[in-house]
């Protein structure tokens, strides 16, 4: 499957992270709005499960969605945030260690399937588990703001997400140009829009509505806003 090997090199990072947390830094705000770090890993560890669900499905044809619904999967953060750190730490390295015996354990001749987020939701190939996995673990690493930042992405995972955005921004019909400076990057979305340079690190925080734009300029003078990604 495609992205778990990146997968799993992004987890060892993340739960180092995790290894040195505190129960006070545990229930202390993360950089998400309304999230503590608790909810954070709490969030991961269940994402970690829900798409072991799918990869499940891939693998055996019993219809086992992401999530029963959106409620149960906001319920299920709430329910862990709480948690003694240690069972935070165990919980992360339980799932996590579950979804790559999974994700290894799927055939590559099973990669077409289609698998959905809750039921009845729009589905998508099952081959795209790998890629949504490693988004996961890099963006909420570093949205625990434990000193694991978006300078630490690697360059892959950077230019993995500008196109991601710049796909998903063009189907939104928006007119804007992002310029990478440290990557030497020119990445047009729609036509004649304003352009907004930076450093990729920077540039992809904005664009996953994190953060206030800071070390960006735009030709526009003020940063369009982009909202909050979905």
């Amino acid at each position: 499957m495609p992205y778990v090997e990146e997968t799993v090199v992004a987890t060892s990072r993340y739960l180092a992270t995790l290894h040195a947390l505190t129960d006070a830094e545990a229930r202390a705000p993360s950089l998400l709005p309304g999230w503590t770090r608790g909810h954070v890993v709490t969030h991961v560890s269940r994402n970690a499960d829900a798409l072991g669900n799918l990869l499940h499905w891939a693998l055996t044809g019993e219809e086992r969605p992401m999530y029963a619904s959106q409620e149960q999967r906001d319920a299920d953060v709430e329910a862990g945030a709480g948690r003694p750190v240690e069972e935070l730490v165990q919980d992360a390295e339980a799932s996590s260690a579950r979804f790559e015996r999974a994700a290894r354990g799927l055939p590559a001749d099973r990669g077409a399937a289609l698998v959905s987020r809750t039921p009845g939701s729009q589905q998508f190939k099952v081959a795209r588990v790998g890629m949504l996995r490693w988004v996961e673990v890099e963006v909420h690493h570093a949205d625990l703001g434990l000193g694991y930042s978006p300078g630490d992405w690697p360059v892959a995972f950077l230019e993995l997400l500008l196109e991601r955005r710049r796909r998903e921004l063009d189907a939104d019909g928006w007119d804007l140009v992002l310029e990478a400076e440290d990557l030497e990057r020119r990445i047009e979305v729609g036509s004649d829009g304003p352009t907004v340079r930076g450093t990729a690190p920077d540039l992809v925080w904005w664009l996953l509505g994190r953060g206030d734009g800071t070390g960006l300029a735009c030709s526009a003078g003020t940063l369009p806003e982009v909202g909050r990604w979905r």
